[in-house]
């Protein structure tokens, strides 16, 4: 007998949805094509997962060169907005081919208010949804990273990323949370994602604990039960019911015919008569793999391809220990080497670094020397620093490196989209492109202090992001 149970049937059954589920245009009804790709398109492949470090960028161990990708957001009206990549980030990488990243989707799955502190268990309560944060000495889960607070509060102005969940105790779907950055602005509308419990014509019920009905003019007939969907609502609507969404999107999974999907999951059911498990609500075969069906809530990452209606692995492999969960950062970049060095930032990520992490190669390393840094370090505490295991430096820049320096904006054509800052070390002249990450009204920012990230290409500066110092 076939042992997946649709949970309509059996509501106590955990229903595990993967990281990484199909936010953008590929999951249908209303996705915008800004991101549509991957192998159909001439892509080479879909990866998704959570931002684990950078390097380039890291996703479930697996390390994509970013060099020249562009990195957006879709808004309310399906338009990609130029953002920016950070740690514990859901993220949908586009390849053009293996390894090397032509667009990095980041994919919240909450943006709003908190409507109750976390309690002792970690969880919280966001827009009708449960969100449970992961201590960082989980050793089943990825710890959260939380940006710009140390617990939450009611109240709080959040954006969160991470992974659905069916919670049989509880008896309804919570977000695992990868990362909860507070805002400095309540958002207008709010995002809104879950998995659905029931459909009745243009209303869905979602499962949570509050039972949150949407209701959508225009929704797509491919939501269904235990799909996930994500929703804009405004919020002069919060107080109906249903909330009446702006825009809303189907979020399952779907992939084209012979494309290919890299997953870091976690698995929900298996069948072993079939060889199938399933994740993120589709059943995946196992025969190519040769691999016994893991057990329920293993974490695993799969190699899945689409022929028809069927999902196939033509890879698996287990994912058991904590550098495998993310409790390892890996971070590499360049910076201007700082008159104390015991607390560094890199990639947008604040470490401690005790004297025994510095390399021998570290010592001769003088203040505002260029040097090329590579990081290894632990998740501590939520709300922490990182703790840096390892630091080595060279002074050799690898070719596309990403270089991190502060200074004053001096010179500024918007024309002609090129600055000029003044450094420690002297004048850097820089230029910008539409993929640049750069602070609202910009003019406003000349000769105050600024942060920059950029890459040396072919003797050009080229800007990857400019925020406020």
């Amino acid at each position: 007998m076939n042992n997946f149970i649709s949970r309509s049937r059996h509501k106590k059954m955990a229903l595990i949805v993967a990281l990484g589920l199909l936010l953008a245009a590929c999951g249908g009804g209303g996705g915008s094509g800004i991101f549509a790709g991957g192998v159909g398109s001439g892509g080479s492949g879909v990866a998704e997962g959570a931002i684990s470090g950078f390097g380039s960028v890291i996703v479930a161990g697996v390390e994509y060169d970013d060099s020249n990708a562009s990195v957006m957001q879709q808004n309310a009206q399906g338009q990609g907005e130029v953002t920016e990549a950070k740690l514990g980030q859901r993220v949908r990488i586009v390849q053009s081919k293996a390894g090397v990243a032509d667009t990095i989707e980041v994919l919240p799955q909450l943006r709003g208010t908190a409507s109750s502190a976390q309690d002792g268990q970690g969880v919280f309560q966001l827009l009708g949804q449960a969100v449970q944060v992961i201590s960082a000495n989980d050793t089943q889960n990825t710890a959260t990273v939380l940006a710009g607070l140390s617990s939450v509060a009611a109240g709080d102005e959040l954006e969160v990323h991470g992974n659905w969940v069916f919670d049989s105790t509880r008896n309804y779907s919570l977000l695992i949370a990868t990362r909860v950055e507070k805002l400095s602005a309540a958002p207008d509308p709010v995002l809104v994602s879950g998995m659905v419990r029931s459909r009745s014509n243009n209303v869905l019920t979602l499962d949570s604990a509050q039972a949150l009905s949407l209701q959508y003019t225009a929704l797509p007939s491919s939501v269904a039960a235990q799909g996930l969907v994500s929703a804009w609502v405004p919020r002069a609507a919060l107080g109906s019911t249903p909330w009446v969404a702006t825009r809303l999107i189907d979020a399952s999974p779907s992939i084209g015919d012979n494309e290919r999907l890299l997953l870091n999951t976690q698995v929900s059911e298996r069948d072993l008569a079939r060889g199938e498990i399933r994740v993120q609500g589709i059943r995946v075969q196992l025969g190519s793999t040769g691999s016994t069906p893991p057990a329920v809530g293993s974490t695993v990452q799969l190699e899945i391809v689409r022929t028809g209606n069927d999902y196939k692995a033509v890879a698996l492999s287990q994912r058991q220990n904590g550098n495998d969960l993310g409790s390892t950062v890996e971070l590499k970049g360049s910076v201007l080497w700082p008159a104390n060095p015991s607390q560094l930032s890199l990639r947008g990520s604040l470490v401690n670094v005790p004297n025994a992490a510095l390399a021998s190669n570290c010592s001769s390393q003088q203040t505002n020397d260029k040097v090329y840094l590579e990081i290894t370090a632990q998740r501590l505490g939520q709300g922490q620093a990182l703790q840096a295991t390892k630091v080595s430096c060279a002074q050799q820049i690898p070719g596309n490196s990403v270089l991190e320096v502060a200074g004053t904006l001096s010179q500024l054509s918007e024309a002609n989209k090129t600055m000029q800052l003044s450094t420690r070390t002297g004048t850097l002249n820089l230029s910008w492109s539409s993929t640049t990450l750069l602070p609202p009204n910009l003019s406003t920012w000349l000769n105050r202090s600024v942060e920059v990230e950029y890459q040396t290409v072919n003797g050009e500066n080229r800007l990857r992001k400019v925020k406020p110092d």
